[in-house]
């Protein structure tokens, strides 16, 4: 594992340090996990951009050519 230092505002690390003790956990842990989240977040958004694009396309229908079939050819009466 590799390491880095980080400079943080003194209240930031105190609240953090606070946050951890409460989740049982270590403050770099803490700040693992969360950059791993953003990180995940950050990567999926070309996913759902490309997702929203699909769905609306899907939405808006695609005409594949013909004309509706008259009532009487659908139902033999």
């Amino acid at each position: 594992m590799e390491e880095i230092t980080l400079t943080l505002d003194r209240n930031l690390i105190q609240m953090a340090e606070r946050f951890a003790v409460k989740q049982s956990i270590s403050v770099q842990k803490m700040l693992s996990d969360a950059l791993a989240r953003v990180i995940v977040q950050l990567d999926s958004e070309p996913y759902e951009q490309a997702k929203r694009r699909a769905f609306a396309k899907m939405d808006a229908g695609y005409h594949l050519g013909g004309k509706p079939a008259p009532r009487e050819a659908l139902y033999d009466r």
